[in-house]
């Protein structure tokens, strides 16, 4: 937990109110019908613990980036910080970094209200693996490295 908290902290400094700290109020996604509830510390360290448990460093990720953005468990700054904590992963494992390239961000966007939506991560995984994930130590995406084959 404080190393989320601490990436949260980095991202946020000077930008938001309470860098670092669990969010308190309610929000509202822009864009979207959906609004997260409020998070418990509790609920917190069991996403933490169930990650923990996912021997795939790609799919726990991918597993803790979602959690991250759609909970929305501060108060500014999640997806920004769900990205560190999945790069994270990826590189304590040497296994990836994910970079949503600026061609997809729009898809992206996309993908992610659905997944805010619907609660259903499955599709903006499958979007992430095939575009934005590039693969160590060659960097290539996915897509790129079908291309090269």
């Amino acid at each position: 937990m404080d190393l989320v908290k601490e990436y949260d902290r980095i991202v946020c400094e000077s930008l938001c109110d309470k860098p670092g700290e669990i969010r308190s109020y309610p929000v509202r996604i822009t864009g979207t019908d959906y609004k997260p509830g409020m998070p418990a510390i509790e609920k917190i360290e069991e996403v933490l613990q169930l990650a923990k448990e996912i021997d795939h460093p790609i799919k726990q990720g991918f597993y803790l980036f979602g959690h991250i953005a759609r909970e929305r468990w501060f108060n500014d700054g999640n997806k920004r910080t769900a990205q560190l904590v999945a790069n994270h992963v990826f590189v304590q494992n040497n296994a990836a970094m994910l970079a949503v390239p600026v061609e997809e961000r729009e898809n992206f966007w996309h993908k992610l209200v659905e997944f805010y939506e619907t609660g259903q991560q499955d599709d903006l995984n499958d979007f992430l693996y095939k575009t934005s994930i590039g693969i160590m130590p060659g960097g290539l995406t996915m897509e790129k490295t079908r291309e090269i084959e």
